[in-house]
Protein backbone atom coordinates (compact mmCIF):
# COMPACT_ATOMS: atom_id res chain seq x y z
CA UNK A 1 0.00 0.00 0.00
CA UNK A 2 2.80 2.40 0.96
CA UNK A 3 4.74 1.57 -2.22
CA UNK A 4 1.70 2.17 -4.41
CA UNK A 5 0.98 5.46 -2.64
CA UNK A 6 4.56 6.59 -3.24
CA UNK A 7 4.22 5.81 -6.94
CA UNK A 8 0.93 7.69 -7.19
CA UNK A 9 2.31 10.71 -5.36
CA UNK A 10 5.33 10.89 -7.65
CA UNK A 11 3.26 10.63 -10.82
CA UNK A 12 0.64 13.13 -9.63
CA UNK A 13 3.36 15.43 -8.37
CA UNK A 14 5.11 15.47 -11.73
CA UNK A 15 1.83 16.09 -13.56
CA UNK A 16 0.66 18.84 -11.20
CA UNK A 17 4.04 20.51 -11.03
CA UNK A 18 4.42 20.29 -7.24
CA UNK A 19 7.37 17.96 -7.70
CA UNK A 20 10.09 19.31 -9.92
CA UNK A 21 10.62 17.24 -13.05
CA UNK A 22 14.17 16.02 -13.57
CA UNK A 23 16.34 18.68 -15.18
CA UNK A 24 16.78 16.57 -18.31
CA UNK A 25 13.01 16.86 -18.97
CA UNK A 26 13.04 20.66 -19.19
CA UNK A 27 14.76 21.19 -22.53
CA UNK A 28 12.48 19.03 -24.67
CA UNK A 29 9.53 16.65 -24.22
CA UNK A 30 10.09 12.95 -23.71
CA UNK A 31 10.19 10.92 -26.90
CA UNK A 32 7.61 8.18 -27.45
CA UNK A 33 9.99 5.45 -26.29
CA UNK A 34 11.04 7.51 -23.26
CA UNK A 35 7.38 8.05 -22.36
CA UNK A 36 6.84 4.29 -22.56
CA UNK A 37 9.92 3.75 -20.42
CA UNK A 38 8.58 6.11 -17.77
CA UNK A 39 5.33 4.14 -17.66
CA UNK A 40 7.29 0.91 -17.15
CA UNK A 41 9.39 2.63 -14.47
CA UNK A 42 6.18 3.60 -12.66
CA UNK A 43 4.60 0.19 -13.23
CA UNK A 44 7.38 -1.85 -11.62
CA UNK A 45 6.97 -1.46 -7.83
CA UNK A 46 10.60 -2.01 -6.93
CA UNK A 47 11.76 0.75 -9.28
CA UNK A 48 9.20 3.26 -8.14
CA UNK A 49 9.34 2.36 -4.45
CA UNK A 50 13.13 2.52 -4.28
CA UNK A 51 13.83 5.48 -6.53
CA UNK A 52 10.84 7.68 -5.76
CA UNK A 53 12.75 9.86 -3.29
CA UNK A 54 15.75 10.37 -5.54
CA UNK A 55 13.47 11.72 -8.26
CA UNK A 56 11.11 13.73 -6.07
CA UNK A 57 13.67 15.38 -3.78
CA UNK A 58 15.89 18.17 -5.06
CA UNK A 59 19.25 16.75 -6.08
CA UNK A 60 21.20 18.80 -3.53
CA UNK A 61 18.98 17.51 -0.70
CA UNK A 62 18.79 13.84 -1.63
CA UNK A 63 19.19 11.51 1.34
CA UNK A 64 22.29 9.40 1.27
CA UNK A 65 22.14 5.64 1.21
CA UNK A 66 22.10 2.71 -1.16
CA UNK A 67 19.50 4.08 -3.58
CA UNK A 68 21.33 6.06 -6.26
CA UNK A 69 20.09 9.32 -7.71
CA UNK A 70 19.30 8.24 -11.27
CA UNK A 71 19.97 11.78 -12.48
CA UNK A 72 23.59 11.47 -11.37
CA UNK A 73 24.55 7.88 -12.08
CA UNK A 74 27.28 7.34 -14.70
CA UNK A 75 26.21 7.07 -18.31
CA UNK A 76 25.76 3.41 -19.29
CA UNK A 77 25.43 1.60 -22.59
CA UNK A 78 22.32 -0.35 -23.59
CA UNK A 79 24.05 -3.70 -23.10
CA UNK A 80 25.21 -2.70 -19.60
CA UNK A 81 21.58 -2.06 -18.63
CA UNK A 82 20.45 -5.35 -20.19
CA UNK A 83 23.04 -7.28 -18.19
CA UNK A 84 22.07 -5.36 -15.05
CA UNK A 85 18.39 -6.14 -15.51
CA UNK A 86 19.11 -9.86 -15.91
CA UNK A 87 21.67 -10.36 -13.12
CA UNK A 88 22.25 -7.18 -11.09
CA UNK A 89 24.83 -8.63 -8.71
CA UNK A 90 26.96 -9.93 -11.57
CA UNK A 91 27.37 -6.29 -12.59
CA UNK A 92 27.28 -4.46 -9.24
CA UNK A 93 27.99 -7.00 -6.49
CA UNK A 94 26.53 -5.05 -3.56
CA UNK A 95 23.35 -3.73 -5.18
CA UNK A 96 19.89 -4.34 -3.69
CA UNK A 97 18.37 -4.26 -7.16
CA UNK A 98 16.25 -7.36 -7.91
CA UNK A 99 16.39 -9.08 -11.29
CA UNK A 100 14.08 -7.78 -13.99
CA UNK A 101 14.77 -10.58 -16.44
CA UNK A 102 11.01 -10.86 -16.92
CA UNK A 103 10.92 -7.67 -18.99
CA UNK A 104 10.27 -8.17 -22.70
CA UNK A 105 12.85 -6.88 -25.15
CA UNK A 106 10.66 -3.91 -26.07
CA UNK A 107 9.98 -3.03 -22.43
CA UNK A 108 13.67 -3.29 -21.58
CA UNK A 109 14.60 -0.98 -24.46
CA UNK A 110 11.96 1.57 -23.43
CA UNK A 111 13.09 1.52 -19.81
CA UNK A 112 16.70 1.94 -20.87
CA UNK A 113 15.75 4.94 -23.01
CA UNK A 114 14.03 6.54 -20.00
CA UNK A 115 16.97 5.88 -17.66
CA UNK A 116 19.42 7.25 -20.22
CA UNK A 117 17.26 10.36 -20.51
CA UNK A 118 17.40 10.91 -16.76
CA UNK A 119 21.19 11.12 -16.63
CA UNK A 120 22.03 12.32 -20.11
CA UNK A 121 23.57 15.47 -18.67
CA UNK A 122 26.24 13.42 -16.89
CA UNK A 123 29.57 13.59 -18.68
CA UNK A 124 31.06 10.33 -19.88
CA UNK A 125 34.42 9.69 -18.26
CA UNK A 126 37.26 8.89 -20.61
CA UNK A 127 40.50 7.14 -19.71
CA UNK A 128 43.22 9.73 -19.29
CA UNK A 129 46.95 9.02 -19.50
CA UNK A 130 48.33 7.87 -16.17
CA UNK A 131 51.95 8.58 -15.32
CA UNK A 132 53.94 5.59 -14.13
CA UNK A 133 54.64 7.38 -10.85
CA UNK A 134 50.90 7.46 -10.15
CA UNK A 135 50.56 3.67 -10.35
CA UNK A 136 51.31 2.01 -7.00
CA UNK A 137 54.34 -0.21 -7.31
CA UNK A 138 53.35 -3.80 -6.60
CA UNK A 139 55.34 -6.90 -7.41
CA UNK A 140 54.01 -10.06 -8.99
CA UNK A 141 54.00 -12.37 -5.99
CA UNK A 142 51.61 -14.56 -4.08
CA UNK A 143 50.36 -11.86 -1.71
CA UNK A 144 49.54 -9.44 -4.54
CA UNK A 145 48.02 -12.27 -6.57
CA UNK A 146 45.66 -13.18 -3.74
CA UNK A 147 44.69 -9.55 -3.12
CA UNK A 148 44.04 -9.01 -6.82
CA UNK A 149 42.04 -12.21 -6.99
CA UNK A 150 39.66 -10.96 -4.28
CA UNK A 151 39.08 -7.71 -6.18
CA UNK A 152 38.64 -9.53 -9.49
CA UNK A 153 36.18 -12.08 -8.15
CA UNK A 154 34.17 -9.35 -6.47
CA UNK A 155 33.92 -6.82 -9.29
CA UNK A 156 35.07 -8.42 -12.56
CA UNK A 157 33.92 -12.05 -12.49
CA UNK A 158 30.36 -11.46 -13.70
CA UNK A 159 31.57 -10.12 -17.05
CA UNK A 160 35.09 -11.49 -17.59
CA UNK A 161 34.54 -14.93 -16.05
CA UNK A 162 36.61 -17.10 -13.75
CA UNK A 163 39.11 -17.90 -16.51
CA UNK A 164 39.42 -14.27 -17.69
CA UNK A 165 38.21 -15.15 -21.19
CA UNK A 166 35.10 -12.94 -21.09
CA UNK A 167 32.72 -15.80 -20.32
CA UNK A 168 31.11 -14.41 -17.17
CA UNK A 169 27.45 -14.98 -16.38
CA UNK A 170 26.43 -11.80 -18.23
CA UNK A 171 29.35 -11.62 -20.65
CA UNK A 172 27.26 -12.97 -23.54
CA UNK A 173 24.84 -10.04 -23.17
CA UNK A 174 27.52 -7.45 -23.84
CA UNK A 175 28.58 -6.06 -27.21
CA UNK A 176 31.49 -5.85 -27.66
CA UNK A 177 32.08 -8.86 -25.45
CA UNK A 178 34.28 -8.42 -22.37
CA UNK A 179 38.01 -8.39 -23.03
CA UNK A 180 39.64 -11.81 -23.21
CA UNK A 181 42.61 -11.56 -20.84
CA UNK A 182 43.88 -14.97 -21.95
CA UNK A 183 44.82 -13.43 -25.32
CA UNK A 184 48.57 -13.21 -24.81
CA UNK A 185 49.19 -11.45 -28.12
CA UNK A 186 46.89 -8.60 -27.04
CA UNK A 187 47.96 -8.47 -23.41
CA UNK A 188 51.66 -8.17 -24.18
CA UNK A 189 50.99 -5.02 -26.23
CA UNK A 190 49.18 -3.21 -23.40
CA UNK A 191 51.07 -0.90 -21.06
CA UNK A 192 50.39 -0.74 -17.34
CA UNK A 193 49.55 2.94 -17.84
CA UNK A 194 46.76 2.14 -20.32
CA UNK A 195 45.26 -0.77 -18.38
CA UNK A 196 45.36 1.15 -15.10
CA UNK A 197 43.59 4.08 -16.78
CA UNK A 198 40.84 1.82 -18.17
CA UNK A 199 40.29 0.19 -14.77
CA UNK A 200 39.93 3.67 -13.28
CA UNK A 201 37.70 5.35 -15.88
CA UNK A 202 36.21 2.50 -17.91
CA UNK A 203 36.17 2.27 -21.68
CA UNK A 204 33.88 4.57 -23.72
CA UNK A 205 31.18 2.99 -25.91
CA UNK A 206 31.44 -0.31 -24.07
CA UNK A 207 29.87 -1.74 -20.91
CA UNK A 208 33.24 -1.54 -19.11
CA UNK A 209 32.65 0.78 -16.13
CA UNK A 210 35.19 2.84 -14.25
CA UNK A 211 36.22 1.84 -10.73
CA UNK A 212 37.96 5.03 -9.65
CA UNK A 213 35.31 5.73 -7.00
CA UNK A 214 35.08 2.09 -5.88
CA UNK A 215 38.64 0.76 -5.81
CA UNK A 216 41.66 2.43 -4.25
CA UNK A 217 44.76 2.96 -6.44
CA UNK A 218 46.40 0.03 -4.64
CA UNK A 219 43.45 -2.27 -5.36
CA UNK A 220 43.48 -1.22 -9.02
CA UNK A 221 47.19 -2.02 -9.21
CA UNK A 222 46.66 -5.40 -7.54
CA UNK A 223 43.85 -6.44 -9.90
CA UNK A 224 45.98 -5.27 -12.84
CA UNK A 225 48.75 -7.64 -11.74
CA UNK A 226 46.19 -10.42 -11.28
CA UNK A 227 44.71 -10.19 -14.79
CA UNK A 228 48.19 -10.36 -16.28
CA UNK A 229 48.40 -13.96 -15.09
CA UNK A 230 45.52 -15.03 -17.36
CA UNK A 231 47.80 -14.66 -20.39
CA UNK A 232 50.59 -16.59 -18.64
CA UNK A 233 49.04 -19.89 -17.51
CA UNK A 234 52.38 -21.39 -16.45
CA UNK A 235 53.12 -18.55 -14.03
CA UNK A 236 49.52 -18.60 -12.85
CA UNK A 237 49.70 -22.30 -12.04
CA UNK A 238 52.96 -21.79 -10.16
CA UNK A 239 51.57 -19.01 -7.99
CA UNK A 240 48.33 -20.97 -7.42
CA UNK A 241 50.26 -23.91 -5.95
CA UNK A 242 52.78 -21.70 -4.16
CA UNK A 243 55.91 -22.67 -6.08
CA UNK A 244 58.86 -20.44 -5.26
CA UNK A 245 57.72 -19.55 -1.75
CA UNK A 246 54.79 -17.40 -2.96
CA UNK A 247 52.26 -19.11 -0.72
CA UNK A 248 49.52 -21.65 -1.29
CA UNK A 249 46.39 -20.54 -3.16
CA UNK A 250 43.14 -22.38 -2.66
Amino acid sequence: MTQNLACVLLVLGLIAGCVAAPESFHDEPLSAIEEQGMKIFQREPCYSACHVTTLAVAAADNPTGFVPDLRRTPRRTRDWYLAYFVDPRAVLPFTFMPSFAHLTGADADALIAFLQRLNRGVKTAKPEPVASKDIPSVSKNGAVYRAGKVVYRTYCLGCHGVSGSGGGTVGHLLSPEPRDFTDGAWMVKQSDNYLFAVIAAGKPNTAMPGFKDILSPLQRAEVLRYIEYFADPVSRERVEVGVGGEGNEN
